[in-house]
């Protein structure tokens, strides 16, 4: 991340913090720790202030700091994180926001244990909303997992898969994304053939892959620290007429799905657009799930598209679209893209085939 980057990110995360009347900002999370200042160790905290960034880490992650933070002040410990705070933010003169939902109720306790001197509030949101627009360089990391995850999933039309346990095709398709330049693997690897495909979260297991099934196959990849998620749905030989049907359909309504998604259009009505296709068919109660979710440094973030959701889709939203059917008994199909939304429709990043391919 660039030294403007950073100070853009800071500058509005101030905004945000006199809009909410705070002089501070404790953040734990380190998806949102990492969004401020770069820095990606574990066991830490930001506190930003009017006037700097503060990290508060230990000693095992000072090079690290110094190497991916330098623009931080870094604050060294060796007892808990709560401990420190009241040094850091006693000059602040102001209400405290503190983080909370990423601490567990033991970690909560303990931070307002020690700043019960000091006047504070638990705030949660406050980065998560800044990240939900990615700026120029984070759609490109965004395109770039894009690109990595689609060859990803391509390798499967090069490998034997029929006969297999499920968990040897993820752990090849993994091995080979992070020999591609991957860096961590956001989720575990959804493999799910046959009657195992009815469930949406499939995570790969020792079943065998059997022969004339549908086979649903979900994954996805890091560049830079933004994820990609995307599923694409194989035969493994001979399907039945309904199976095919519902592959059909699920792709008529991804389709639709994304024809919809565009900055000013209402998250729950790309949903509703990509839902009706399968209601109409008759198949609606075999499509529970949301039609999709916002990608970036968490695989899972707003904004989200669903039935529920109350936003409005903003030019350089990275979300999902993936609508599914599954029923039980006989599989499931899913068909998924991570696309940017822009201000004319929106930028497929996961380009490849959408129709049915049988693999061997």
């Amino acid at each position: 991340m660039g030294r403007q980057i950073e100070i853009l990110r800071l500058q509005a995360t101030r905004t945000a913090l006199a809009d909410e009347k705070l002089a501070a900002l404790v953040v734990f999370d380190p998806r949102n720790i990492r969004y401020l200042c770069g820095f990606t160790g574990e066991d830490s905290c930001v506190v930003v202030t009017g006037e700097e960034l503060v990290l508060v880490s230990d000693f095992r992650f000072r090079l690290q700091a110094a190497q991916e933070a330098p623009s931080a002040r870094l604050v060294e410990t060796a007892d808990r994180l709560a401990t420190v705070l009241p040094q850091v933010l006693g000059g602040v003169g102001g209400e405290i926001g503190v983080e909370s939902s990423f601490l567990t109720l033991g970690e909560w306790l303990d931070v307002i244990e020690s700043l019960a001197s000091l006047p504070h509030q638990p705030v949660k949101g406050v980065i998560e909303k800044l990240r939900e627009v990615k700026a120029p360089e984070e759609q490109q990391a965004c395109r770039d997992a894009g690109e990595l995850v689609a060859a990803t999933i391509e390798r499967l039309m090069h490998i034997p898969v029929v006969g297999r346990p499920e968990i040897d095709v993820a752990l090849e398709l993994e091995m080979w994304a992070r020999q591609q330049g991957s860096g961590r693997i956001p989720f575990d690897y959804i493999v799910g053939s046959g009657p195992r495909g009815a469930m949406p979260h499939a995570i790969a297991s020792r079943a065998v892959i059997p022969p004339d099934a549908l086979l649903v196959v979900d994954i996805g990849v890091t560049v830079d620290g933004y994820a990609s998620d995307m599923t694409r749905t194989f035969a493994t030989g001979m399907l039945s007429e309904r199976e095919r049907e519902m592959h059909r359909l699920v792709q008529s309504a991804q389709k639709a799905g994304k024809e919809a998604v565009k900055a000013g259009v209402a998250a729950a009505e790309v949903d509703r657009v990509a839902r009706s296709v399968i209601d109409n068919a008759g198949m609606g109660e075999y499509f529970k799930h949301s039609l999709g979710h916002g990608v970036g440094l968490e695989v899972h973030e707003a904004p989200r598209l669903s039935p529920r959701s109350t936003e409005i889709l903003q030019a350089g939203n990275v979300v999902t679209v993936e609508p599914g059917i599954y029923v039980e008994g006989l599989g499931g199909v899913r068909i998924e893209d991570t696309v940017i939304v822009t201000d004319h429709g929106c930028e497929v990043v996961t380009e490849l085939p959408r129709e049915l391919i049988t693999l061997f």
